[in-house]
């Protein structure tokens, strides 16, 4: 079943998802049959809004981000991460509001997209632009140490993700500009 809308994937994770808490785990299952875009999306979304600012959560997205790039750069169908990782949790009530903030900018930007330059979202483009983000994914993990430069990667990661969702390559160039601006900072930290 393809999800059209970014905002309906946002209501489908909050529908499938019951408890306190949601582990990553939890999102990969919800999302494995809807292809890897999704799941670059939510764990950069979560790094982005609000709950970006929880001590430790930058680095737990941005691993999962790295890894979900490695298996998208090695054809893989299915994502897979480690136990430890899968069970990483954070609460529902801060996914939840996450969500809910994020609605409003996500609707805007859904009237934007449409499918343009598609075979940016094709073989074997996806595995380079997959590896590429996988490099800056990992940039959330240093930038965690600074108020919320981890946002930076996180948007850029996320405008890509959307890209690849939708199939439309103006927000895919968008998000590896942004990314590049990612490399940028990281040199001046370093």
């Amino acid at each position: 079943m393809a999800i059209s809308r970014i905002s309906e994937l946002l209501d489908t994770l909050k529908q499938d998802i019951d408890g306190e808490s949601v582990s990553v785990g939890e999102v990969v299952k919800t999302f494995r049959q809807r292809g890897f875009g999704p799941l670059l999306l939510i764990p950069a979304l979560i790094a982005l809004f609000p709950t970006g600012a929880i001590p430790g959560v930058p680095t737990i997205c941005g691993i999962t981000l790295f890894l979900v790039c490695v298996q998208i750069a090695l054809g893989s169908d299915h994502p897979w991460l480690p136990q430890k990782l899968k069970n990483r949790s954070i609460s529902h009530d801060k996914l939840d509001t996450a969500i809910e903030r994020s609605r409003p900018y996500i609707e805007k930007m859904e009237r934007l997209l449409s499918p343009r330059i598609e075979w940016l979202s094709d073989y074997p483009f996806t595995r380079i632009i997959a590896i590429y983000s996988g490099l800056f994914a990992l940039a959330m993990i240093p930038l965690e140490a600074m108020p919320f430069a981890a946002a930076l990667p996180a948007f850029a990661i996320a405008l890509t993700a959307v890209g690849l969702t939708s199939r439309d390559g103006i927000f895919i160039l968008a998000g590896v500009l942004l990314q590049a601006g990612t490399g940028y900072l990281l040199m001046r930290v370093i």
